[in-house]
C-alpha cells in the first residue's frame, strides 16, 4: 500500500496466472452475478496452538488511543510522504474515525474544503476526506496470525486496505524496513483479496498473490488474515481460501517486528491515477470501510519442560558438538560482540579452516504432539549448511529452518515437528568446506514450544 506502482508490481511478479488484475480465464462470472454473501458478526477459529497476544475488538464509543494513532493529514509524519507514495486523492481526519455499535468505522466523503497541508503544497488540494489509522510505537509484534473482520465498500475508486510496515521504518525508509499487504481490494476485481509483499534488495522488490471465492467481498464482512513465520507466508480469505501461493523467505525485513495500518484510500496509482471527478462517491454522499475487529496470534507456549543453559552462559553445559570430520570444536561458546541476551553465545567458527559441526540437546519424556524450536541467529558470510534444527532420532531426518544472512540478532523458527516417542534432538548444523574468516554465525537464547 505504500510508494509502488501496485500494478506494474504484480506484472513484475509474474501474476499473469494469478489475480484477476492481470490475465483470467475468461470463464469467471461477471462481478454484477455474484451474490453478496452477507455476513455479520464474523467469529473466527485460529486453529490448535494459536493463542491471542493482542486484539482490539472495538467496543465502546471512541477509539483505543492506546492502540492507534490517527493520521490528520495527507502527510505521514513516520514515512515521512504526501499522499503515501501512492498518489492518493483522500486527505485523512479524525472526524473521519469513529467506533460505534462494536465496529471501526473509516468513513470517506467527497469535499469542496479543497484541505492542503503546508508540507504538501507542490501536490495540490485533496478532493476527499477520509481515514487511516495505524499501531506505530504501541502494537509492534512479529510473527504470528494477524487477522481482521472487514466490510470494503463497493463503487470505482475505492482502495481499502489492511496490512503492515516493519516497525523501524522511522531509521529504515521504504522498502527497507518491509511491507506485509494482507488485503487490497479493488473495484475492478471485486471478487479478489489482494496480497503482497515489498522490501529491498538494493532497490524495490515486490511479491504477489491473491484469493477469490467468486463472490463479491464488497459491502459485506469477511475475514482477511495472514500466517507468518521467520521463513514463510500464507495469506488467507474467510478462514480457509487460501491465496495462490505461499511466500518464502528470508528477508530480514519479514523477520522483525512490524505494526499494522488501516485505511480507506480513493483513486491512486492502483487505479491509473483517475480524476477525482470519476471517482465513485457523490457529493453528500459516504463510503464506509468497518472493522469487527482485529487480532494477532502468536503460535505455541512454554512446553513447560526447560533445556539446559539456552543462552550459552554457562559455555558448553548441557551441549554437545559432533562432526563427522573431527572438527567438532568449531562449536563453541563466547563473548565476541556479545549475546542476545547476556554475554554469551554459541559460535561456529574456526578461523578460515573448512569445519561442520552440529550442536545439540537431547530431550526425554516430551508429551506427543507437535513442537518447534526457536532461536535467536546472526550471520554473514555463505555457508554449505546453516540449519536450525530438531529430529526424533539420531539417524531420523531432520526438520529445519535454514539460517539466512542476518546483520543483527534475529528470532527464527523450525517448521512443526511429531513428537511421538517422547524424545527430541535439538540444535544447529552448519557446514564450511572452504575456509572464509569473514564468515561468522552467532546462535543464543534456544526455546522449545509445544504447539
Amino acid at each position: 500500500m505504500n510508494r509502488r506502482n501496485f500494478t506494474s508490481s504484480i506484472v513484475a511478479m509474474g501474476c499473469l496466472t494469478v489475480l484477476h488484475g492481470c490475465v483470467m480465464d475468461a470463464s469467471e462470472p461477471e462481478a454484477d452475478a455474484l451474490g453478496n454473501h452477507e455476513q455479520a458478526e464474523l467469529g473466527y477459529n485460529p486453529g490448535a496452538g494459536w493463542n491471542l497476544a493482542w486484539s482490539d475488538e472495538f467496543d465502546g464509543t471512541s477509539l483505543n488511543t492506546g492502540n492507534w494513532n490517527v493520521l490528520t493529514s495527507n502527510y505521514d509524519p513516520v514515512t515521512n510522504n504526501c499522499n503515501f507514495g501512492t498518489g492518493e486523492l483522500e486527505y485523512p481526519r479524525a472526524q473521519n474515525v469513529t467506533v460505534s455499535g462494536g465496529k471501526l468505522i473509516l468513513t470517506a466523503e467527497r469535499t469542496s474544503d479543497n484541505p492542503v497541508d503546508s508540507r504538501c503544497t507542490g501536490y495540490g488540494a485533496r478532493s476527499f476526506y477520509s481515514g487511516r489509522i495505524h499501531t506505530k510505537g504501541k502494537v509492534e509484534k512479529r510473527y504470528g496470525k494477524i487477522v481482521a473482520s472487514i466490510k470494503v465498500p463497493s463503487g470505482y475508486g475505492m482502495w481499502p486496505a489492511f496490512w503492515t510496515l516493519g516497525a523501524n521504518i522511522s531509521t529504515t525508509p521504504w522498502p527497507a524496513c518491509g511491507e506485509i499487504d494482507i488485503l487490497e481490494w479493488n473495484s475492478n476485481d471485486p471478487t479478489w483479496m489482494k496480497s503482497a509483499t515489498h522490501w529491498s534488495t538494493g532497490a524495490q522488490a515486490d511479491w504477489g498473490t491473491g484469493a477469490s471465492g467468486n463472490y463479491n467481498l464488497a459491502d459485506s464482512f469477511h475475514t482477511y488474515e495472514v500466517e507468518w513465520t521467520a521463513s514463510s507466508m500464507v495469506f488467507r480469505l474467510d478462514g480457509n481460501i487460501v491465496a495462490n501461493s505461499t511466500y518464502y523467505h528470508n528477508e530480514t525485513e519479514f523477520q522483525q517486528p512490524h505494526y499494522i495500518l488501516l485505511n480507506l484510500a480513493l483513486g491512486g496509482n492502483w487505479y491509473g491515477n483517475p480524476s477525482p471527478a470519476s471517482i465513485a462517491l457523490p457529493s453528500g454522499t459516504k463510503k464506509t470501510m468497518e472493522v469487527e475487529w482485529v487480532r494477532w496470534y502468536q503460535q505455541g507456549s512454554s512446553t513447560g519442560v526447560s533445556l539446559t543453559n539456552p543462552g550459552f552462559e554457562s559455555g558448553m553445559t548441557g551441549w554437545t558438538n559432533w562432526s563427522p570430520n573431527g572438527t567438532e570444536a568449531a562449536g563453541f561458546s563466547e563473548t565476541y560482540n556479545g549475546g542476545h541476551a547476556g554475554s554469551y553465545h554459541l559460535t561456529h567458527y574456526n578461523n578460515a579452516s573448512p569445519f561442520e559441526v552440529w550442536t545439540y540437546q537431547t530431550k526425554s519424556g516430551l508429551a506427543s504432539g507437535n513442537y518447534k524450536v526457536r532461536a535467536w541467529v546472526r550471520k554473514g558470510g555463505a555457508y554449505d549448511i546453516a540449519r536450525l534444527q530438531a529430529k526424533t532420532c539420531a539417524s531420523c531426518a531432520p526438520v529445519y529452518t535454514d539460517l539466512g544472512t542476518y546483520g543483527s540478532w534475529t528470532l527464527v523458527e523450525t517448521p512443526a515437528i511429531s513428537v511421538t516417542g517422547g524424545y527430541l534432538e535439538l540444535g544447529f548444523h552448519t557446514r564450511l568446506s572452504a575456509g572464509n574468516s569473514a564468515n561468522y554465525i552467532h546462535m543464543d537464547d534456544v526455546e522449545l514450544i509445544r504447539l
